[in-house]
């Protein structure tokens, strides 16, 4: 492919290498008496942190054209909220099948009084926790 017609629209970035810039950089030469380019450009990786930092502001200042073809940081933030937007959805799952399980309990409770016996039966009743049958202290007569 001729790299002076890469595009940040058509490049496509290398599996394992998202979390570095891609630039396609040059110094731009043409020949004086023909007005022939002479310069080629390349594509160059760099660290994200040095990138930021001074390189980008060193390229210009050292007359390179830089065309940055792959941000890393635009790749993390659609990173971060591809795993928000999937927390959420795990959230809103685990809400819904808290809510079904609660509705379930409530039809299955209202089902069992409304098959208690009516008039003098008692409806069976819901085994109860054990009671520690402690009395209040009474105080003492002197």
């Amino acid at each position: 492919m001729d790299l002076s017609k890469l595009t940040p629209a058509n490049y496509k970035v290398p599996k394992g290498e998202e979390l570095y810039y891609h630039c396609l950089i040059e110094v731009k030469a043409f020949n004086q008496k023909t007005g022939q380019k002479l310069s080629e450009p390349r594509v160059q990786k760099f660290g994200r942190k040095a990138f930021e930092q001074f390189i980008y502001d060193n390229l210009l200042k050292q007359g390179y054209t830089v065309t940055i073809l792959h941000n890393p940081g635009e790749y993390l933030a659609k990173k971060a909220s591809e795993a928000e937007n999937a927390a959420k959805e795990k959230a809103e799952q685990e809400q819904k099948a808290k809510d079904e399980a609660f509705k379930k309990a409530v039809d299955e409770e209202v089902a069992r009084r409304l098959a208690a016996p009516k008039g003098g039966q008692k409806a069976p009743k819901a085994p109860e926790a054990p009671k520690d049958e402690e009395k209040p202290a009474e105080p003492k007569a002197e």
